[in-house]
């Protein structure tokens, strides 16, 4: 029986992992296969033989390789309603076996969201550059230069908006969340940001990663609505796209008294915010 209930919670911890790894790939494949029927009557005249043929389908996958943040962006775009689906689904079994459910901040506090989130990413980013990690992950600096690629407008779109509410839905609503039906807060917070900076994949992503995951859960513990994290996490992706598009790196590090104020001007925002959104009470029964 234990055995059994061990099994039933890891399905439904790894389901939704599942469920977007099969979203990711039908879109992937319909994307290929669209892309593929489009492009190889341009190609069909210079295919003569198997090398030939291997040759053009090398470039076609290059080629779309080009489109990976429209690609996964488009991805997470349809995985979002099985999402919103599931933790509905999930919320029902809450309140069936009478589990209660913190009371939601009011809107009000939202602007702490943005007064944390914001200064938080500057200032990793800025210790993150500082220690020159991206330096010696080639992973990351792959990873940096795909999401990078597309115009501003197209990053703030999918890295921005569309990929950060598919992952907060994911890591949040759904894995923070069954991890904590089973587990006090603090550990299903750890859990949680260590399995969304893993699945990142790269040493920098990963420690980033591991470190606003823990933001990003507590918000949503504080706050009661996954819309406090989707704010958060929306809010730094966008500020990384725009520092990133700008070079305002560059020029803060351009002077080393600037960047140091900067960062450390960043800490000491986000600890105040910190502070002001630790009071908020987020153990009272909604009535």
């Amino acid at each position: 029986m234990q055995q059994r209930n061990l099994g039933k919670q890891m399905w439904e911890l790894f389901s939704p992992i599942f469920v977007y790894f099969i979203v990711g790939v039908v879109v992937e494949t319909i994307v290929f296969c669209v892309y593929y029927f489009l492009k190889m009557p341009a190609y069909i005249d210079t295919i003569q033989t198997m090398e030939d043929f291997m040759k053009v389908y090398m470039d076609m996958v290059e080629e779309i390789l080009q489109y990976s943040t429209e690609i996964a962006a488009l991805s997470a775009a349809c995985t979002i309603p099985f999402f919103i689906w599931m933790t509905r689904r999930d919320a029902r079994k809450e309140t069936a076996l009478g589990i209660v459910q913190h009371k939601k901040a009011p809107l009000t506090k939202y602007v702490l969201v943005a007064g944390i989130s914001i200064p938080l990413s500057l200032g990793l980013n800025n210790l993150i550059l500082l220690s020159n990690l991206a330096e010696y992950s080639e992973a990351y600096q792959k990873a940096a230069e795909t999401l990078y690629m597309p115009s501003l407008p197209v990053q703030i779109l999918c890295v921005g908006i569309v990929i950060p509410i598919m992952e907060e839905y994911l890591f949040r609503g759904l894995i923070f969340k069954r991890i904590r039906r089973y587990t006090p807060a603090r550990y299903a917070i750890l859990f949680s940001a260590v399995f969304f900076g893993v699945y990142h994949g790269n040493l920098v992503q990963m420690i980033y990663g591991t470190i606003c995951g823990v933001l990003l859960a507590w918000l949503y513990e504080k706050y009661g609505s996954i819309k406090a994290p989707i704010l958060a996490h929306v809010l730094m992706n966008i500020v990384s796209c725009v520092m990133t598009e700008a070079d305002a790196f560059t020029w803060m590090f351009s002077k080393t008294m600037r960047m140091a104020t900067i960062t450390v001007g960043c800490a000491a925002l986000a600890s105040i915010m910190f502070l002001l959104i630790q009071k908020i009470e987020e153990t009272e029964p909604e009535l």
